[in-house]
């Protein structure tokens, strides 16, 4: 008996860049490193090393051909050196100069959705509905599975990797851009296979087993059967981001705190900027906008791009008000010949709350500041945190957070590619040594480090929030209680102003109910905190976009609140030093918390 199988699929096809070139091997920067004080020749170099003379010479003469070596004739004969300019390779500790060959390639391919297992298009035969209802006309026995109970990712990330498996041939080619104007997705389909006698003919080798195993019970269901459901059994996306720990060291002046130096901040990385610049604000404003034009604009002159990305979306109004902004924005920069074409603004919100910004330097490579400000509607008088980050791996978890929130139309928007494809090379610089530890945090990582600050604070526990809303108790409150029932900890939250539906007669019925439970909520007064802050001990401070007192995390978009913990030693004393010499309100809501 002969059946015909159909699976649902995407079909997703686009025009892609292949970088085609062999890296370098360990062999080559070690024969590299090895002669950059003294010439040597090829037989000093295969003793030292204990390696063939083939290898030696191979060697040699590729980094001949990328001028990083050069002759140099000696007494006992012809020796090799380090050029200088390979010396300068490999003194600045970056990698080797790589100069691949870029090709262009058509990539298509398909993903099914019963188990999410992906083949390149060539592979299958694809049916589309009106062929599968012909062939049932013609007398075939065609089974159509439909799907249940969820489907694979199709988000820019996962598309991106599963593009990278099938558009690259080999470890000496990688994806160095995608064609956005050319990327496409189809839903309307079918991959077809036909059994006959229980044997599959077509699928392919790389099918798994889960899919060989929905296509052998589907085949031995009862003749007659025409439709058959089934319940997803591939991999799902996961939206649960466990924070990753970078080594490295951190300067306590890359914590930026106050309204005045945030605007000094912004003005100094777009001072340093070399190429690309990419901000997300939540809220934007024209006018402030205009304010900042003058350093953009010269950033713009040195021939850097912008991107200006923002997640306003509490409301309709909030939205509505902050794409009319956009548009006046995108109206200025049209009319100013320096920006034209070298400034983009979105149009659409990405929906959230997070202040993230990406500069590329020429000398530091990225930097990425995660904090609170929004820089494209400040009026920078507030008091503000904000983080710079120059650890490259710390700046790439920023990137992919970035590229998470850009990429909902998939391999199409450039952006997210271009996020992606930073991240990725990103990743591949050279961990750093130090004493700090340096973790990006989203989503619900917030609520479980609070709970950790809780637990193990042994001298101080202090939330900075903007608002104190009817999520403060659960969120902020019970937490800062339970630190405060160890003798010698000193537990505050530290805010600016009820928001929803409490009042200011409800924070300080609050207040009260705290301050017996051992608990000093505080309300500044003179000066504003739109900072979002968590300091517990020494050396352990979290800044964040995330309103502790007012706000919860949503557990299915955890990029909607973005924040980074550094573990340095004695940063959140050298914080709170600075923040108390600010808010009068938080050294004295210490001494009654130690009363």
């Amino acid at each position: 008996m002969t059946v015909l199988i159909a699976i649902p699929v995407f079909r997703i096809g686009c025009k892609v860049g292949i970088d085609r070139g062999r890296a370098w091997s360990v062999i080559d920067e070690l024969v590299l490193w090895s002669i950059t004080r003294q010439s040597k020749s090829v037989g000093a170099l295969a003793e030292e090393a204990n390696l063939p003379h083939q290898i030696i010479v191979a060697s040699i003469a590729r980094l001949m051909r990328f001028r990083l070596v050069e002759v140099a004739f000696t007494r006992g004969g012809v020796a090799f050196r380090a050029s200088d300019y390979g010396f300068k390779s490999v003194s600045s500790g970056d990698p080797l100069p790589f100069f691949p060959k870029r090709v262009s390639r058509r990539v298509s391919f398909v993903i099914e959705w019963a188990t999410g297992d992906f083949f390149p298009t060539r592979q299958i035969r694809l049916m589309n509905q009106h062929k599968i209802d012909a062939a049932r006309k013609d007398g075939a026995e065609v089974r159509t599975i439909t799907v249940d109970e969820g489907g694979p990712s199709v988000s820019h990330e996962a598309n991106l990797n599963r593009l990278a498996d099938i558009a690259t041939r080999g470890l000496d080619e990688q994806i160095a851009l995608i064609d956005g104007r050319t990327a496409t997705m189809r839903d309307n389909e079918f991959m077809v296979f036909r059994v006959t006698d229980g044997v599959p003919q077509g699928l392919p080798e790389t099918a798994g087993p889960k899919l060989r195993q929905v296509i052998q019970e589907t085949a031995a269901l009862p003749p007659g059967t025409t439709r058959v459901p089934v319940t997803y059994a591939g991999p799902r996306e996961d939206t649960d981001q466990e924070p990753r720990a970078h080594t490295g060291a951190f300067d306590p002046d890359d914590l930026v705190i106050g309204g005045s130096a945030q605007r000094t901040c912004l003005e100094n990385l777009l001072a340093q900027a070399y190429r690309r610049v990419i901000i997300h604000s939540t809220f934007l404003d024209a006018v402030r906008f205009g304010e900042l034009v003058e350093p953009i604009q010269e950033a713009c002159s040195r021939g850097v791009t912008f991107d200006l990305l923002w997640g306003a979306e509490k409301d309709d109004d909030t939205e509505r008000r902050n794409a009319t902004a956009a548009i006046q924005i995108a109206k200025t920069i049209s009319e100013n010949p320096h920006m034209r074409g070298r400034f983009r603004v979105h149009m659409r919100t990405t929906g959230s709350h997070a202040k993230l910004m990406l500069v590329d330097t020429a000398e530091e490579g990225w930097l990425a500041v995660v904090g609170s400000c929004n820089w494209l509607s400040s009026p920078f008088q507030a008091v503000e945190l904000s983080v710079i980050l120059r650890n490259q791996h710390a700046v790439a978890d920023v990137a992919t957070a970035l590229q998470r929130l850009t990429g909902r139309r998939g391999l199409a928007d450039d952006i997210a590619t271009e996020l992606a494809l930073t991240a990725r090379d990103l990743r591949r610089m050279p961990s750093q040594d130090g004493d700090a530890r340096l973790s990006i945090i989203t989503g619900e990582a917030h609520d479980r480090l609070i709970r950790t600050a809780s637990s193990s604070a042994r001298q101080k526990f202090v939330i900075g929030s903007n608002r104190l809303g009817s999520t403060a108790r659960p969120g902020a409150l019970m937490q800062g209680e339970v630190a405060s029932r160890r003798d010698g900890v000193d537990a505050i939250v530290l805010y600016t102003q009820p928001s929803g539906p409490l009042k200011n007669r409800h924070a300080r019925a609050l207040a009260q109910e705290a301050r017996t439970n051992g608990l000093a909520l505080a309300k500044t007064k003179k000066i504003p905190l739109h900072g979002k802050f968590l300091a517990w001990d020494i050396d352990d401070f979290i800044v964040t976009s995330l309103n502790w007192a007012s706000a919860s995390t949503d557990a299915d978009f955890p990029w909607g609140e973005i924040g980074v913990h550094i573990h340095a030693p004695g940063i959140a004393s050298a914080a709170l030093e600075r923040l108390e010499e600010i808010f009068p309100e938080l050294a004295a809501a210490q001494n009654e918390s130690s009363a």
